[in-house]
This record gives C-alpha cells, sequence and structure tokens, in this order.
C-alpha cells in the first residue's frame, strides 16, 4: 500500500507564511517615518501610505497617555475609520474619490512592541479614471505637539516618473498634484 510522508518542516512553514499574512500590514507600518507619507499614481488609482499621530484623533485615548494601546486601538478602530474618512481627501477635477481598501496599523517600537503607538499607518487607495488629472489631496489629522504639526508627502507617478513633495500643516492643509 502507498504511505505519504509529511516534510517535517511543513508546520513550520505554514506557521510563517500565515504569521506574514495575518500582521503584514503591522509589520509594514515599520517602513513609514512618522509625519510622512507617500501617494503613488498608477493609471487606475492612486495608493496612499501615510504616517499620522495618535494625538491627532479624538476620544481613542482612554487612559490620556498620548498613546495608543492595542486594547485602545480595537475598541476605537470605527471611530479612527470615520476621523480617515472624514479628513484625508482626493479630489480630481470633476469629484471626490473614494478611498478603498482602507487598513490601520498602529507603528510599533521595535525596541519595545508591547509598548502603545505614538504614530498610526493609513493605508488604501483612490479610485482614478484618469493617471494624468491635476489632483487636490488634502490630510486635517495633525498632532497635539510641534513635530506632529506637519506633514512630508511624496507623490510620484508611474507612468512619466514625475515626483513632487510636499509639506502640509494646519494651515495649509491642501495641495495640488501635477497641475495640468
Amino acid at each position: 500500500m502507498f504511505e505519504m510522508k509529511l516534510n517535517p518542516l511543513l508546520p513550520k512553514i505554514i506557521f510563517v507564511i500565515l504569521f506574514n499574512f495575518l500582521f503584514s500590514s503591522a509589520l509594514y507600518a515599520h517602513v513609514m517615518v512618522a509625519q510622512q507619507g507617500t501617494l503613488n499614481i498608477k493609471e487606475d488609482g492612486v495608493y496612499m501610505v501615510i504616517s499620522v499621530p495618535v494625538s491627532a484623533f479624538s476620544g481613542i485615548d482612554d487612559d490620556e497617555d498620548g498613546k495608543l494601546s492595542s486594547e485602545e486601538f480595537a475598541l476605537h478602530r470605527p471611530a479612527i475609520i470615520k476621523t480617515v474618512q472624514s479628513n484625508i481627501m482626493l479630489k480630481d477635477e470633476t469629484a471626490e474619490l473614494a478611498l478603498k481598501g482602507l487598513m490601520l496599523s498602529p507603528v510599533m517600537s521595535h525596541h519595545a512592541p508591547n509598548e502603545p503607538a505614538t504614530q498610526l499607518v493609513v493605508m488604501g487607495r483612490f479610485s482614478l479614471d484618469n493617471a494624468n488629472s491635476t489632483l487636490e489631496y488634502q490630510v486635517n489629522l495633525f498632532g497635539k505637539s510641534a513635530d506632529e504639526e506637519k506633514l512630508k508627502i511624496t507623490v510620484t507617478r508611474k507612468q512619466d516618473g514625475s515626483k513632487q513633495v510636499f509639506e502640509i500643516d494646519e494651515k495649509k492643509p491642501k495641495i495640488i498634484i501635477f497641475k495640468t
């Protein structure tokens, strides 16, 4: 009779694959520097990754330590999503574009991964009809401390390799991207 033997490494391989799948957004969050963001414009959409301070959100820091614990994040996730959707906007020449595929990830320290987060990485995609449109990007999520009052945004357009770098703040929260 035919006997099938499993590779003894198979359970470990499956564990690593599942771990990476489940925690990939948390791992990716370490890549984005605090108070910075990117917009990558491709033919069908604008892909956004931005790191915003926890202090930019009201009502989510229950213990008022200026940080976001995993419990606070889980409890207030719907409110965080609503705040992001109403405070990060992208418009083309005709209308406001919907933010889809929204993912949030508290930025945990490499040195103290169990410590609460001071930054939150927001990732998502805006659908786009025309990659050559003039776009207006607006963020209204700024923190309370001096080093959280500005965001540096790097915009790239894959189609022609164009790149722009902007700095926005509460006084000037909007930027015009690749004005035609």
